[in-house]
């Protein structure tokens, strides 16, 4: 299938890719199993820093990211030096890594050694696509593929990434099948969906979903009229007022916070304890008044026991109730001295 030199054949597709163990203008040895234990790797190579090699390595190079998102890698293989090898690199501004085989290991074991009289050894122009387990998947002899043409034969290895019409394909088939599976949303239609949503919650109504197919206010409910930014203000103004006077809202009775039933529940506890206070001082009052009037009323019954005893022997000085002579009627107590 593809052109012989001497007793080597080129690699075919569906062959085994020959391993290579060569040293990088970037620096350090590369052998092919360290890039295919990553993915696909575009081995390329070159017949040597000419015009033509150089204009092709930098078309591959406009689309080295894209080969790497498939989880592919470019791997240069020509027959120099190694500064000729860094200064193919620097002309190409290629990235990835670029081998010199200055010994032609790697280009006779490939079936890709040439020689002329005009130009000595040289390589014969050649791309390989191998995958992971080694094997040729596409191969270009003798011709240059297109950057476009590598990138889709790694992508068909690995299935990355993927392409803009198997992208597209989604959204078509969703929009043919719109009425079994709801339709995807955009960033911008579900903002709009939460800002109804948050100003059906401030007006004290429910907005139900647009993924149910229904829009806000259909069905059997009237449709309530949405309030705008001034209107909510003054009802959370009234509210406020109406918070603040301890009365009702703009749309009905609110149940006091529990903070401040916490307080009124002490503000009401101090008071009974006040009022507590004050009966108890009053009741004490009535009590002590009430003995400080026993207490009189017995110190006046004893005063007038007092009295009666003390007056008592006043009736007659004499024993057993003899009258004495100075009490006598009619006879004064000087006429009785000098009687005697």
């Amino acid at each position: 299938m593809f052109a012989r030199k001497g007793a080597v054949a080129v690699p075919e597709v569906g062959g085994e890719a020959p391993a290579f163990n060569l040293p990088s203008a970037q620096g350090g040895q590369l052998r092919l199993s360290m890039r295919t234990a990553r993915g696909p790797v575009v081995v390329v190579f070159y017949e040597g820093p000419t015009e033509e090699e150089v204009a092709y390595f930098a078309d591959l190079a406009s689309k080295e990211d894209e080969i790497n998102m498939a989880a592919g890698s470019i791997v240069g293989i020509g027959i120099a030096e190694p500064d000729e090898a860094r200064d193919f690199v620097e002309k190409t501004g290629l990235q990835s890594y670029v081998l010199y085989d200055y010994a032609r290991v790697a280009t006779r074991e490939y079936g890709l050694l040439q020689k002329d009289k005009k130009r000595g050894e040289y390589a014969r122009p050649a791309t390989f696509v191998v995958d992971g387990d080694h094997k040729v998947v596409r191969a270009w002899v003798g011709e240059r593929p297109k950057a476009e043409e590598v990138l889709a034969a790694v992508s068909g290895i690995t299935g990355l990434p993927k392409p803009v019409e198997e992208e597209e394909q989604p959204e078509e088939a969703g929009e043919e099948d719109a009425g079994e599976k709801p339709k995807k949303m955009s960033a911008e239609e579900r903002e709009r969906i939460k800002a109804e949503r948050r100003a059906a919650r401030e007006a004290g109504k429910s907005v139900k979903s647009a993924e149910d197919g229904t829009e806000a206010g259909s069905g059997e409910k009237p449709e309530r009229k949405r309030l705008s930014p001034e209107e909510r203000e003054e009802r959370r103004a009234e509210r406020r007022a109406a918070r603040d006077a301890g009365g009702e809202s703009a749309e009905g009775e609110k149940k006091p916070s529990p903070k401040a039933e916490k307080e009124g529940v002490k503000a009401e506890g101090a008071a009974a304890e006040e009022t507590g206070e004050k009966a108890e001082a009053v009741d004490f009052a009535g009590v002590q008044a009430g003995a400080n009037e026993e207490t009189g009323g017995k110190s006046d019954a004893a005063n007038t026991t007092g009295a009666q005893a003390v007056a008592a022997p006043a009736e007659g000085d004499g024993p057993e109730g003899e009258p004495s002579g100075g009490d006598e009627p009619g006879e004064p107590d000087g006429k009785a001295a000098k009687g005697e």
